[in-house]
């Protein structure tokens, strides 16, 4: 599908092309989504450049993501896609700015295969700020700074996930019942598997960061000449604002390993506890097993057989050297 945005008469307009035959008059911003090599070629024929494949993007070497063609700037990066479902995603996005000659008419292209919800922030923008389409270059940093905007509501979400997280790890009371005893497990693995979950959510948005940081720094390196003073202030707070979230991103991943660490630790003393149950049981049967295993021998002569008391005796005795134990283990404070 091909979109394209620009200005009219001082507003936005947003218009999506069947076929391609002449880009309307005001065109700023071409996006292709999901293209056809029928729309990848008529595009690329229009604006003079040769658009790269899905496979292309892919591709994690820098040279290949960030580079200069005939006067053309590619930029690709990879972006975060459904942050806040239980399926978060990683595309890339390609943005091409290119040499503003005649043939090319100064268009910002991009050519993504995901649907980020920083894109349609943007575009929702223009109708209340249509000076953010005025220019190519103003329509690339427009863009970058949303998605920015979305990658640190997304780390934002990874904070409000990890304090909820904490609370059911150190926060809930122990089991009063062995009924709730025997839930404990299973919670603790759902623990993990919220960790797990927001642990791949914040590496992708790590992942989004550096991509993000790397582009800014190869956009202001090729940028001379093409930005204003107000789009270089621009795109250095985009820097500092990358710098930051990246390191924001590395507390919460270390926030991420220590809360793993403890769900860990809770779950060996719900296992110890549990084989310390065992332990007492077995202790405070060991005794009358064994008064149990004396008077169960064939001996001829015993002298507790033949009287009356004989078996009472015997019962009184397990019991008390049941009792025993535990009245110790509880003085002891161990039960």
């Amino acid at each position: 599908m091909i979109s394209v945005l620009g200005l009219d008469s001082g507003k936005a307009f947003k218009r999506t092309l069947e076929t391609v035959q002449e880009l309307p008059e005001g065109t700023i911003w071409i996006d292709l989504l999901h293209p056809t090599e029928e729309e990848r070629a008529a595009i690329a024929g229009i604006v003079g450049i040769d658009l790269p494949t899905h496979e292309e993007m892919k591709e994690i070497e820098v040279s290949s993501r960030l580079y200069v063609e005939n006067g053309s700037v590619f930029l690709t990066t990879p972006v975060i896609t459904r942050a806040d479902t239980e399926y978060p995603g990683l595309g890339v996005v390609t943005f091409i700015l290119n040499n503003g000659i005649p043939s090319t008419g100064g268009h910002l292209v991009t050519v993504r295969y995901v649907e980020p919800k920083s894109l349609e922030t943007f575009t929702g923008r223009l109708n209340r700020q249509p000076e953010l389409i005025a220019s190519a270059e103003a329509a690339l940093l427009g863009i970058l700074d949303a998605i920015v905007d979305r990658a640190a509501d997304v780390l934002e979400l990874i904070g409000s996930r990890l304090d909820g997280i904490g609370r059911r790890i150190f926060d809930d009371p122990l089991p009063a019942k062995a009924k709730e005893a025997a839930r404990k497990p299973d919670a603790l693995r759902e623990v993990m598997r919220d960790i797990g979950r927001v642990g791949d959510l914040t590496t992708k948005v790590r992942d989004s960061l550096a991509g993000l940081d790397r582009l800014a720094a190869y956009l202001a390196t090729v940028s001379t000449g093409r930005l204003n003073k107000e789009q270089k202030a621009l795109l250095k707070s985009l820097n500092r604002d990358l710098r930051s979230l990246g390191e924001h991103a590395g507390y919460l991943s270390q926030q991420i390993n220590f809360l793993l660490d403890a769900t860990l630790g809770v779950i060996n003393i719900e296992q110890n506890a549990i084989i310390k149950i065992f332990s007492v049981v077995a202790v405070v049967f060991l005794p009358p097993t064994l008064i149990a295993s004396i008077y169960g021998m064939n001996f001829h002569f015993m002298p507790e057989l033949d009287k009356p008391w004989g078996y009472p005796l015997a019962l009184v005795l397990m019991v008390v050297s049941a009792v025993l134990p535990l009245l110790y283990f509880r003085r002891k404070g161990w039960l």
